[in-house]
């Protein structure tokens, strides 16, 4: 019983997860009519989170997933 628990618990997580991500998304092709330094701020504040939690999940060392970033930008 245990194990199915954890299991369904798994799933439930994993696709709320997913949902996020598509949430994330939408957000993104949003753009504000007056772009503004603060929105910036903003963006650069969400990266950084999503660059600490990628490096919880994967185990990548936070510089490591920086410099791949860069390294997309060229």
């Amino acid at each position: 019983m245990a194990k199915e628990d954890v299991k369904t618990e798994y799933q439930t997580v994993h696709s709320d997860i997913a949902n996020l991500l598509g949430f994330f998304e939408r957000q993104l092709g949003k753009q504000p009519k007056e772009l503004h330094w603060g929105h910036v701020g903003n963006l650069r504040h969400v990266r950084d989170a999503l660059i600490e939690i990628l490096s919880f999940i994967s185990g990548f060392e936070i510089d490591e997933i920086e410099n791949t970033l860069l390294e997309t930008r060229l």
